[in-house]
């Protein structure tokens, strides 16, 4: 339903979106990282103003930089963060539950990115797989070619290229992964910053009783990673690479469930705000916690730290603000 419209409308979302262009320009680095949040301001617009206003806002985007930067950043956007914002508005508008509205926004341009990637490779001489490692290669050299002019000695960047040479032919088998994880990356860290703008700002019609930190997998989804993780002992080839890339994912899907049992924990002991924003720093920046993390959520499945598998739901909404 389409609200009266009020200056908010035009203010969060449209400030949103000149916020990140400015970061962009001044600081480019960290407008890569800025960059992820591009989908926020288009679905709120899509949740606020409704469906047609919000697919002409996205065409627009990117019709905008099909004439400000040429089509190969366009269709770069419309496949990551366009279709991502339409796909997650739409869903949040149907009220689709928390996984699907994750679930079909990271399919869709995880899907797209995929085709436009390997539509590019078709035609090429060598296979998909060698094409890929190929260029990975490239992107490397051009790097090293980079850290060489600044001095580093040629015993370091001997052992960088022996690195790229070993590392290469994985990279290129379990690409797909890396496509559909970091859709997922995008489409979890979009979804929570819309429901906390849209919980704070507008009304609670979309999110409420989403509670994220009550989201788990099925249990039977165990035994799927235990069959991946075995069919890579089949030695090379498709089953292989299958299970290769089934194993990242699944094992990725538990490290968001960690962090759905951290939230809890955290929700329930009632730490204050410094407290969530010193551990979450410090989980992407420590491997060791991020191993933790991911364990936390495998071993939920025995485990059952939240105590949600016999507890229903709160009627209430507890929400993360």
């Amino acid at each position: 339903m389409v609200e009266r419209f009020q200056a908010r409308d035009v203010l969060i979302p449209y400030g949103i979106f000149l916020a990140i262009i400015l970061v962009a320009f001044l600081a480019p680095p960290l407008g890569v990282l800025v960059g992820m949040f591009t989908p926020v301001p288009l679905i709120l617009v899509y949740l606020q103003r409704g469906k047609i206003t919000g697919l002409v806002t996205i065409t627009a985007v990117g019709l905008a930089l099909l004439y400000l930067v040429g089509p190969q950043l366009a269709i770069a956007f419309i496949a990551a963060y366009g279709i991502l914002a339409a796909a997650m508005a739409e869903t949040t508008r149907l009220s689709f539950s928390f996984e699907k509205t994750i679930l079909f926004s990271a399919l869709a341009p995880a899907v797209l990115t995929g085709l436009v990637i390997f539509t590019g490779i078709a035609g090429k001489e060598e296979s998909p797989l060698k094409y890929l490692e190929n260029t990975l290669k490239e992107e490397a050299e051009e790097y090293i070619k980079v850290i060489e002019k600044s001095g580093e000695t040629p015993e370091n960047l001997k052992a960088i290229r022996k690195s790229v040479e070993d590392t290469a032919p994985i990279a290129a088998r379990v690409f797909p992964s890396f496509i559909l994880i970091s859709s997922l990356v995008g489409a979890v860290i979009n979804f929570l910053a819309v429901r906390y703008l849209w919980l704070r700002f507008y009304s609670r019609e979309y999110f409420e009783g989403m509670d994220v930190s009550r989201w788990m997998l099925p249990d039977v989804m165990v035994w799927v990673l235990i069959a991946s993780i075995g069919s890579m002992l089949f030695g090379p080839g498709i089953s292989q690479v299958a299970g290769m890339n089934l194993a990242i994912i699944l094992l990725f899907l538990y490290f968001l469930q960690g962090l759905s049992v951290v939230t809890h924990i955290l929700k329930t002991k009632a730490f204050p705000k410094w407290v969530w924003i010193v551990v979450f720093i410090l989980i992407p920046l420590n491997p060791i916690f991020l191993g933790l993390v991911m364990g936390m959520g495998l071993f939920d499945i025995w485990m059952d730290f939240r105590k949600i598998r016999v507890t229903p739901p709160p009627d209430s909404m507890n929400s993360v603000e």
